[in-house]
């Protein structure tokens, strides 16, 4: 072994421990989704780490899979970590984990098939976390500008943004190793990539509190007028007011693609005041949540009105603010449990109006 590759594997070793303490502090509360597929995507980068390194490999034999089917899974993970930190759901969607089988199975059918197959599988398997990564480019990139959570909204979207591009690099350079035969081989480059995305990492998540993870108290479904998550100065009970006034008196929420920016104008303050009373003052997380919220309320008053019978669903959906139907019924669904048509039967059964709106 050469000093080049003796250094290239302490370099690994060292952002392999750094991806499995990202992990393990990740981990150390397993009571949400994000936490469990973070915990779990971190574990599979230290195992890529390791995979990746031929060397580490060789002496393994069949043992090697240990390393190797948790790094080939490991595009799958960090999107449904992705979908689930930055989107924030408040039911896991099972249907999120077709991808990670899909993947799985994939690998398994490759490690067995002959050589043309495999290579045209794997070749699959780079299309797919193509695929899966450059999402979670959209994902983050979209998020920044509604993101109320500053830790994530300035340190964690940085991160996944240079893992994104990493893998989305690596999957092209892998799917060029299957067309020229070329076998894979150490990379001194690759090794102090991996060490500035671990101790990035690490760096990021290593102070995360509750909050980055949304176990802070948030506001309820339809309730605006509530009581602040944390003390009001008198500047910002002043803010606040001025707040609700735009949205009961005004409905600045109608306002189509209505954005912070343009919200800190009305209300002629920075953009970065508005930001902290909406998230540290009123504890809400991401802004178009805090429109989407309006935009429902208003929507659920008029399904449940009597006199709106006749109004079509996309009418209602429109006037609340919402562009076009789909999106509506999106978060609709997501937000009180029922379609608007099944809210609506509902509220307008005999004895169900006051009901419908609480129980949704």
């Amino acid at each position: 072994m050469t000093d080049r590759v003796l250094l290239e594997g302490i370099i690994r070793g060292v952002a392999a421990g750094l991806y499995l303490a990202t992990a393990i502090v990740i981990g150390r509360s397993l009571r949400s989704p994000s936490r469990l597929s973070g915990s779990l995507s971190y574990v599979s980068k230290a195992a890529h780490v390791l995979a990746q390194f031929p060397p580490a490999m060789a002496p393994l034999g069949a043992m090697y899979l240990l390393l190797d089917l948790p790094s080939v899974v490991g595009a799958s993970l960090a999107w449904i970590f992705v979908t689930e930190f930055f989107e924030e759901s408040k039911r896991f969607d099972r249907r999120k984990l077709i991808p990670f089988v899909v993947v799985l199975v994939n690998a398994l059918i490759a490690k067995m098939a002959p050589l043309e197959i495999a290579r045209g599988l794997w070749l699959l398997h780079n299309f797919i976390t193509v695929g899966l990564m450059s999402h979670v480019l959209i994902i983050v990139v979209r998020s920044w500008s509604s993101d109320l959570v500053e830790r994530r909204r300035l340190v964690v979207t940085p991160l996944y943004v240079f893992t994104s591009l990493y893998s989305i690099s690596v999957a092209f350079v892998q799917t060029m190793e299957l067309f020229t035969f070329a076998a894979r081989q150490p990379s001194m480059f690759a090794a102090f990539m991996l060490l500035a995305s671990s101790a990035l990492g690490a760096f990021v998540f290593g102070q995360a509190g509750p909050e980055l993870f949304g176990q802070s108290k948030a506001p309820e479904p339809g309730v605006h007028a509530r009581e602040p998550a944390v003390r009001l100065s008198p500047a910002e009970k002043t803010l606040a007011t001025e707040l609700d006034r735009l949205m009961k008196v005004e409905r600045l929420y109608r306002t189509p693609d209505l954005r912070i920016s343009t919200l800190a104008r009305h209300l002629r303050v920075p953009e970065h005041r508005l930001r902290q009373l909406l998230n540290q003052g009123l504890g809400f997380r991401n802004f178009n949540a805090f429109i989407g919220q309006w935009r429902i309320d208003e929507a659920r008053e008029a399904l449940a009105d009597p006199e709106q019978l006749l109004v079509p669903i996309s009418t209602i959906a429109i006037d609340s603010g919402f562009q076009s139907l789909a999106p509506f019924n999106r978060a609709f669904k997501r937000e009180t449990g029922l379609t608007p048509t099944e809210f609506r039967t509902r509220a307008l059964a005999p004895g169900g109006a006051d009901e419908a709106p609480e129980g949704a």
